[in-house]
């Protein structure tokens, strides 16, 4: 290898470090659901699939359902959701239910999807999130 040679690949090989680094990365992302609305559920749904066959086991992903969203988790409102969001969960997803919105649209613990955990405010949780490095996704 000539001289010229070695200083043009030296950039080059100066960026594998960051470039593995970047690709070992985990990807935090975060979808607030925030209205009552089931196309946009099922965008949640196509979205989420779609980052985990992008990024497998590097994408951490979470739903958090506050003001009308809360009813995205209601089995009762909307139980034929109920399968999809348990696959989800085997897979790692997390579903989070703001009990303020619980409370305002008298939705039940019992009511919630079976594996949904609840926060005490969702718009809280999704500030912190957002803080932490979860990048939002709003559909």
């Amino acid at each position: 290898m000539n001289r010229r040679s070695f200083f043009l690949l030296m950039p080059a090989l100066l960026a594998l470090p960051s470039l593995a680094k970047e690709q070992d990365e985990v990807v935090r992302i975060l979808f607030p659901v925030t209205y009552n609305d089931r196309k946009r559920f099922k965008m949640v749904f196509r979205r989420i699939r779609g980052a985990i066959n992008l990024w497998g086991a590097r994408a951490d992903i979470e739903v958090v359902a506050y003001d009308e969203g809360i009813k995205f988790l209601d089995r009762f409102e909307n139980g034929e959701f109920e399968e999809r969001i348990e696959n989800l969960i085997l897979y790692g997803v997390k579903f989070k239910a703001c009990r303020v919105a619980m409370k305002m649209y008298e939705v039940s613990e019992d009511a919630l999807f079976e594996g949904v955990e609840t926060v005490r405010s969702g718009f809280e949780y999704h500030v912190l999130k957002v803080r932490g490095g979860y990048i939002p996704i709003y559909l």
